[in-house]
């Protein structure tokens, strides 16, 4: 029974956590823009628009309900863990569903003649500085350097640690248990390290010089709050890049000096960890409430002129959520929803990053369970 309540309270969290990001996901997005689709900033505000989004709202709760109800079904049944993983499938299948029918239904708003008077339309941009180029640079180098060092350092302590090593987890609650001594579980936190960290930090580096997606006319507000909110991505990908560098370095340093028999730094992991959670979460917040995604909050000069660039033309954009245009040099573009910025998969250079990181991650991945089966 407390296997069952336990499984079903982080059940429940999920589809809770899962169902709220979902709720926002049509509100955290520029004007113009319906659930993925250019629809217009006059459709947008009108009220067919207003009834779609009260339509994916209901959408929303009753995925959760149905999640909630298989899960926690067969968790009653005696299968908690089963029911915990077909609950979180049900929720993503359903949530990819409904987004679909309401992509769809939201691409049937968008009246021809607006969104081709639109793209038509450009704005001459002077190539900005890369403010965020910096940063991004320097935490991509601390990152590197790092991560290396975890590596040699667990290297060249694996040959001199004894057959059985301490659980580097051990004496939280109580003694240490002995474990046999693997190369996987030595190395892996640190060859996560310099895969993870330095990926955040190249995510920032490439965000410094994402694509811009203003508004029409001078473009003077909108272009000097689209560089204001780049430059703040680009920073939140580099802190977060050298945290998540600084606490796997940390846990690395732990693991092989409790395997030495020594005394580790636990404390500190947990320590930094929580520091890297509240970085953040403040970093969320602030974006949400003084920029809006693509710094929609700070366009108040150009607010009423229709979005140029990728985010106007829908012909690009799969299911609103791929931006897909090989004709674009750019690497990074703005997001249709959500915060930040995403790949532009018709670009090479982006499709190696992807191939690249999802390989490098399976390949750790595999590592790990290869560890853990052992």
């Amino acid at each position: 029974m407390g296997e069952a309540i336990v499984v079903n309270a982080f059940l429940t969290l999920r589809v809770f956590l899962v169902g709220g990001l979902l709720v926002a996901l049509p509100r955290v997005t520029r004007k113009g823009l319906l659930l993925g689709a250019y629809v217009g900033e006059e459709v947008a505000d009108g009220e067919p628009a207003r009834q779609l989004v009260r339509s994916w709202d209901r959408g929303c709760l009753i995925v959760m309900a149905i999640s909630l109800m298989v899960g926690y079904g067969i968790s009653l049944a005696g299968r908690p863990v089963t029911g915990n993983l077909t609950g979180t499938a049900v929720l993503l299948l359903a949530a990819l569903g409904l987004y679909v029918r309401h992509y769809s239904m939201a691409r049937r708003l968008t009246p021809p003649e607006s969104v081709r008077r639109v793209e038509l339309v450009t704005v001459p941009l002077v190539a900005p500085a890369r403010t965020g180029e910096r940063l991004a640079k320097t935490a991509l180098a601390i990152c590197v350097a790092l991560s290396l060092g975890t590596v040699v350092y667990a290297t060249l302590s694996y040959r001199v640690m004894p057959p059985l090593v301490p659980d580097a987890f051990g004496g939280v609650g109580g003694s240490a248990e002995l474990s046999p001594k693997s190369v996987i579980t030595v190395l892996f936190v640190p060859t996560l390290n310099l895969v993870l960290s330095p990926f955040f930090a190249l995510m920032g580096l490439l965000t410094a010089g994402a694509k811009r997606s203003v508004r029409g006319g001078s473009g003077g507000g909108s272009a000097e709050a689209q560089e204001s909110f780049r430059t703040l991505m680009a920073n939140v990908f580099s802190g977060t890049a050298l945290f998540i560098c600084a606490v796997l370095t940390v846990l690395s340093a732990h693991i092989v000096r409790t395997g030495l028999g020594r005394t580790g730094f636990l404390w500190a992991v947990f320590a930094l960890s929580g520091a890297m959670l509240l970085f953040m979460v403040a970093s969320l917040i602030w974006i949400l409430k003084a920029h809006g995604q693509g710094g929609a909050l700070r366009e108040s000069a150009t607010a009423e002129m229709p979005l140029t660039g990728g985010l106007a033309d829908n012909a690009h954009w799969i299911l609103g959520m791929f931006y897909v245009d090989r004709d674009d040099p750019s690497i990074m573009v703005e997001k249709r929803f959500g915060i930040g910025y995403s790949l532009n998969y018709g670009n090479r250079s982006a499709l190696v990053i992807v191939g690249t990181f999802a390989l490098l991650i399976l390949g750790l991945g595999a590592l790990g369970l290869f560890g853990i089966v052992l």
